[in-house]
């Protein structure tokens, strides 16, 4: 079930008319239809995990920050922390590196996504972070064993949200933290938008080698609707080479320029060519067509739902990222970092921890 209870899905794009008609999708959960094909889920431009803290860049005051938040929010003692969905080890890399203390488990249900954080914690030599592939609504671990938990942008990559909420309840202790960020829906920037994702992935069985596997080329139409709240995901595997890699080429010199959200490109103006008219080139050379349906939400039915799945509180609060990312925005632009540079790690642990104590509606915090 992809939307609230009693409100009705809405009509099919055209793109979405197409490519039932055309390319048929099979109905895939995300880690099958997108994440077992990524390499890496940030192109390898992650903060901490492949590129060292910058006091200059703008984004790693932001990452720092939320990672000192998720570091604040466990309770006193804590001793174990489950990352839900961590990518390619984020938030579990940096949060174990802050916290050497802290034994961090990752649970990812791509085993591609598994073996790429354990890469990366050898590379990294974090012997306190360690990942196994799991469903979130279904984890191995017994109740009451987690001291806190906290998931960046994954809770709502799942199918049965209320079933993952339900399975981190039983599987925090009495007094056990999570914190959570998320996309809030309520924060769209317009009723409804469609976007374009291109780019480069491995189709694979999982070795031990993470990365290797045969090259691939991607094509991923987004479409996102506020009210009722969902997005549906349509994913084209292409092969490399030939004629798909030569239309796959131009098209990504064409999004280049074009406006962009959530990182993708706007299917708007001159730009709605990268819809149907690339399509019908693309469709008949596809290996293969999928399509995800997900869930969205707001802060009100984040807080609402997790209090429902056994959460004696929850509240939403401000996201320290844009706490850290304004910061260091002023103090660029009013030539005062070098002077705040030297004393990067303290005042992101300050920025953290202001953000975790501030009433808002960007990150939720939830107490067993």
């Amino acid at each position: 079930m992809v939307n609230a209870p009693g409100l009705p899905e809405p009509p099919f794009s055209e793109i979405e008319a197409w490519l039932r008609e055309h390319a048929p999708p099979r109905r895939r959960e995300s880690a099958r239809a997108i994440y077992e094909l990524q390499p890496s889920q940030s192109n390898r431009q992650l903060s901490f995990v492949y590129v060292p803290y910058s006091p200059l860049s703008e984004g790693h005051w932001a990452d720092a920050a939320r990672i000192a938040d998720y570091a604040a929010a466990m309770p006193a003692g804590a001793a174990r922390v489950l990352d839900i969905g961590p990518g390619d080890g984020w938030p579990s890399l940096p949060l174990a590196a802050s916290r050497p203390e802290l034994d961090v488990v990752g649970v990812d249900p791509s085993a591609v996504r598994a073996a790429v954080c354990t890469a990366n914690a050898a590379r990294l030599e974090l012997a306190n972070a360690r990942f196994a592939q799991a469903d979130a609504a279904l984890l191995p671990f017994a109740a009451g064993s987690f001291d806190g938990a906290v998931a960046a942008s994954s809770l709502e990559e799942t199918d049965s949200p209320e079933a993952v909420f339900a399975e981190i309840a039983r599987v925090l202790r009495p007094g056990g933290v999570l914190r959570v960020s998320y996309q809030n829906w309520g924060r769209l920037d317009a009723p409804e938008f469609e976007t374009v994702n291109l780019w480069g992935g491995r189709r694979r069985a999982v070795s031990r080698e993470a990365g290797k596997g045969e090259r691939v080329l991607v094509y991923s139409y987004a479409r996102r609707v506020q009210e009722p709240p969902l997005e549906r995901r349509y994913t084209l595997v292409l092969p490399a080479g030939g004629e798909a890699e030569r239309l796959h080429s131009d098209a990504l010199m064409t999004a280049a320029q074009a406006p962009r959200a959530y990182g993708e490109t706007l299917l708007e103006g001159p730009w709605a060519a990268l819809g149907v008219p690339l399509l019908r080139r693309l469709a008949p050379l596809a290996l293969d067509s999928t399509v995800l349906e997900l869930r969205r939400w707001t802060t009100p039915w984040l807080v609402a739902a997790l209090r429902a799945a056994g959460f004696s509180q929850a509240r939403g609060t401000a996201h320290p990222g844009e706490l850290g990312r304004h910061f260091a925005r002023d103090l660029l632009a009013s030539d005062g970092m070098a002077e705040v540079a030297p004393s990067f790690e303290q005042t992101v642990a300050d920025i953290g921890r202001t953000a975790l104590a501030l009433p808002g509606d960007e990150m939720v915090v939830a107490v067993r």
